[in-house]
């Protein structure tokens, strides 16, 4: 059950005022139980709703990405867009996309009064009604929607992508007066893992590509037609605590390096999967992470080592979808083409077998 409330006044909200270009905004807020199945165990159950029952966090963010599509705030009606699967084994998925930009993605500006230091501000955004709600841990037992609230402290905002690859493309980008989330750290990832389950549709996808040049974090998220051709590869597990606990398998027959973090419980992952990530920012490894099956699958893509260390390809590219600008590449596209393109900026086997030792490492000190 959710509750529905309107605030003139939020708690939420820091002694220090927030960054500018949020000063005095009200946005819906949705807020997660107490409850939250991420501290107290399995999921399980979860998937297991009625695929009619549309959950109230993902009917939000359909209806308010639908109503930003009517008032014509994207680029362009992805739905229009062609999309065909690639004839072979792996099954790759391209969309034929004129209009589509890579340069429409989060970045940050200085705000000069609150000493120097790098604040959030929505610089990528054309207008106020591109930020779509809010999502934030609560205090009550069951979620509920505030239809009007400031924008609180250590919250995740959601934003349209003016550009979207797929329906209902957003961003997530976690917010907070007094940190700077440079990196991807336990907190943020288990916001997103929570809207993964909460949101609760087996369409639903969350995107993250790490970059050590970027000044803010994010995560995007969209709702796919079929699955990505990764989710359908065989598996090969190394890694096992029991039926309950954590399973970790590298992704066979398939040209990235990939591993796969399964569990019912989620907190447990969030642990093992941020102090993992930590490790590879420090090696500078360039990753991609692929959020699946209600935040119960998670695909970590290896990336090779670049001049910038930032990765090459995003997170659905990973997973085997490809967007193309041009007729011809559209018309022209080939397995063994995207194969290339896949096997090239994969880290190596040596590389590989190094993450993996170094991922049961970490999974068996959470086991313990």
């Amino acid at each position: 059950m959710v509750t529905v409330e309107q605030l003139q006044d939020d708690n939420f909200l820091s002694q220090c005022p927030p960054p500018l270009s949020l000063q005095g905004i009200r946005i819906p807020l949705y807020r997660f139980g107490s409850n939250s199945v991420l501290d107290n165990g399995s999921v399980g159950g979860i998937s297991c709703l009625i695929e009619e029952e549309q959950s109230v966090l993902d009917s939000i963010l359909l209806a308010q990405w639908e109503d930003r599509m009517w008032k014509g705030l994207f680029r362009y009606d992805v739905t229009t867009s062609e999309i065909k699967v690639i004839g072979g084994r792996r099954k790759f998925i391209a969309q034929f996309n004129e209009g589509w930009s890579r340069d429409c993605m989060p970045k940050l500006g200085k705000n000069k009064i609150r000493h120097q230091k790098d604040v959030f501000e929505f610089s990528w955004m054309e207008r106020q009604e591109e930020l779509l709600f809010c999502v934030a841990s609560g205090e009550k037992l069951n979620p509920e929607l505030v239809l009007s609230a400031a924008v609180p402290d250590c919250g995740l905002l959601i934003t349209i992508n003016s550009s979207p690859v797929e329906y209902g493309h957003v961003f997530l980008v976690p917010h907070s007066s007094y940190i700077l989330h440079q990196f991807l750290d336990a907190r943020s990832l288990e916001l997103v893992l929570h809207v993964a389950v909460e949101v609760n549709n087996c369409s639903f996808r969350l995107f993250y590509d790490y970059s050590p040049s970027a000044s803010h974090i994010y995560f995007q998220a969209c709702y796919l037609q079929i699955p990505l051709p990764v989710e359908f590869m065989p598996l090969d597990t190394f890694f096992g605590d029991g039926q309950e606990g954590m399973r970790i398998s590298s992704v066979t027959d398939y040209p990235i390096k990939t591993l796969v973090f399964e569990s019912n419980h989620l907190n447990m992952m969030v642990g093992i999967l941020a102090e993992i990530c930590s490790c590879l920012q420090e090696k500078l490894i360039p990753y991609n992470l692929l959020i699946s099956d209600h935040g119960k699958r998670i695909f970590l893509f290896f990336q090779l080592q670049t001049s910038k260390n930032f990765c090459t390809l995003s997170a659905w590219e990973c997973g085997g979808y490809f967007v193309v600008k041009a007729r011809s590449e559209f018309d022209q596209a080939t397995e063994q083409a995207l194969l290339k393109q896949l096997t090239t900026v994969s880290l190596d086997d040596e590389g590989f077998q190094g993450v993996k030792r170094l991922c049961c490492t970490i999974a068996s000190k959470f086991a313990s």
